[in-house]
């Protein structure tokens, strides 16, 4: 079981998102926009970090570079499940483990996209 924080401003993107995960066996809570996020994850440092990139207050990708550039954060790995992010820019500012999960997703892309960075979290032990 992993303890995953996940945000997306859509509250039916976040129902499906907790609900996936929730099956699979993993611990998940949603916030709605990527502030309210970066807090969680400072504060409590879950096993994976899944951010859309279009919301309020901070862009998925400001997300990442904020994640990334705090020593205390930057290992965990950072699943974007997105529709507005490119594999180009996500080539750009994804880190190795990070995932792109583009929108509209299946929960087997979303559960494969978990479990991959689950996995390099394993590989880096």
């Amino acid at each position: 079981m992993a303890r995953i924080a996940a945000a997306d401003d859509d509250p039916d993107v976040q129902t499906v998102v907790k609900r996936v995960l929730v099956r699979a066996g993993h611990e998940v809570s949603t916030y709605n926009d990527g502030a309210a996020l970066v807090e969680e994850v400072r504060a409590h440092h879950p096993d994976v970090v899944i951010t859309d990139n279009e919301m309020p207050t901070m862009t998925g990708l400001e997300v990442v570079q904020s994640l990334h550039d705090d020593p205390e954060t930057a290992g965990i790995p950072i699943v974007v499940a997105s529709g507005s992010v490119s594999e180009a820019t996500a080539a750009e500012v994804l880190h190795d483990g990070d995932q792109l999960v583009p929108k509209p997703f299946t929960p087997a892309q979303l559960q494969h996209g978990v479990d991959a960075a689950l996995d390099s979290i394993q590989t880096a032990s």
